[in-house]
């Protein structure tokens, strides 16, 4: 299992620990890039264009490692491409914060949130043959998920 903890009580940069990997997640202040920094390896995650629901996660050398594009406006899923293989990030329910990572049609990992009232998180992985990088730049798509919900319940009134 993979602990998701949060840098601060107010941070959406988080820190993720287990399974043998450590990896940070560091969002730009505005907009929806940043890094990760996995087991000591740096990616940047660029988005592909304002309007476009595409992000890159690239390597020092600018070397595209992954990329993820939004399914639609509607649904909270991502397909996420990489050298080996083809990836889906769905949310679990249209209300929750719980997301599934598949492969194949396969579950290989599950995001859920520890409890409702906090951003620290779990990654259950399910398959024996995973990517750690993925994983991470699976769980930034998430937190961007979660970071979106709360910034419009915010723009709403609701508070974030």
């Amino acid at each position: 299992m993979i602990r998701c903890k949060p840098k601060g009580i107010c941070s959406w940069d988080f820190h993720l620990d287990g399974d043998g990997h450590l990896a940070t997640l560091n969002f730009n202040w505005a907009g929806e890039q940043g890094e990760i920094t996995e087991d000591g390896t740096r990616f940047e995650v660029r988005k592909q264009g304002v309007f476009s629901g595409h992000w890159t996660l690239d390597d020092d050398a600018g070397k595209q490692t992954a990329s993820a594009q939004k399914s639609n406006a509607f649904t909270q899923t991502f397909e996420i491409q990489d050298h080996n293989d083809n990836h889906v990030l769905r949310a679990e329910s249209a209300f929750g914060r719980s997301f599934r990572i598949e492969r194949s049609g396969d579950v290989i990992a599950s995001v859920c949130p520890v409890h409702a009232f906090t951003r620290r998180a779990t990654i259950e992985v399910r398959d024996q043959k995973w990517d750690f990088p993925i994983i991470c730049f699976a769980f930034w798509l998430v937190v961007l998920a979660w970071r979106r919900a709360a910034s419009s319940r915010a723009a709403a009134g609701g508070g974030g």
